[in-house]
């Protein structure tokens, strides 16, 4: 975690591994962000809060932090929405985030989700990596959330076979931010401030699988 003068959190957008570093440091790097689920597709719902909303709010806000290093972001989606027309299965859903992906020539695809779990006392971020191929992404993510948010849990970095992730051919990472089932860090996931922090971790993961 980056700290001022003044010892309050800094922006990780003005610098990367601890060094002022070029404003654009991002520059020609192509992302793509993908909220998870959306539309129909709500995903977990407790304590009155919804899955899709959050992961949405989370990558507006990257999204931003993203754009002013100097990356182009390409989301699967700006709103609460489906992705595949009415009356389509889940897996056309995923495939058309996978689409975006394809036709976007990106360098890297990270998926954002909340995770729910019948224990509720399980909290702290995990990612994802697609099974047989490069966790450097995943490792550079996690890494940041984790030194990033205070009073985590470090939940490690696993091979998956998500959809999302075992058909996109670039480095790709899933990542649940938290866990919707467990109701203190519900409520940290709602926080504006709370996903500001989640989203610098995140920006600063991304700088560091390119730069360092």
């Amino acid at each position: 975690m980056l700290h001022g003068d003044d010892g309050q959190p800094k922006d990780v957008s003005e610098c990367y591994c601890g060094c002022i570093e070029e404003s654009k440091p991002l520059l020609n790097k192509i992302v793509v962000l993908d909220p998870g689920h959306g539309g129909i597709y709500t995903g977990a719902i407790n304590y009155g809060f919804r899955e899709s909303d959050i992961n949405l709010s989370v990558a507006l806000k990257l999204r931003k932090k993203l754009a002013r290093l100097g990356a182009t972001v390409i989301m699967t989606r700006k709103r609460d929405v489906s992705l595949a027309p009415a009356g389509s299965t889940l897996d056309a859903d995923l495939q058309a985030r996978v689409d975006v992906a394809k036709t976007s020539d990106a360098d890297i695809f990270v998926s954002l989700h909340v995770d729910d779990v019948p224990n509720i006392n399980l909290l702290g971020p995990t990612s994802y990596f697609p099974k047989g191929r490069s966790s450097g992404l995943a490792y550079a993510i996690q890494t940041s959330l984790v030194n990033g948010i205070i009073c985590t849990v470090d939940n490690g970095v696993s091979p998956a076979d998500f959809y999302v992730l075992v058909h996109n051919d670039m480095p790709a990472a899933l990542i649940e931010l938290g866990y919707l089932s467990n109701p203190s860090e519900a409520l940290c996931l709602m926080d504006n401030t709370y996903q500001n922090l989640i989203a610098n971790s995140i920006l600063n993961g991304i700088i560091n699988y390119f730069l360092c």
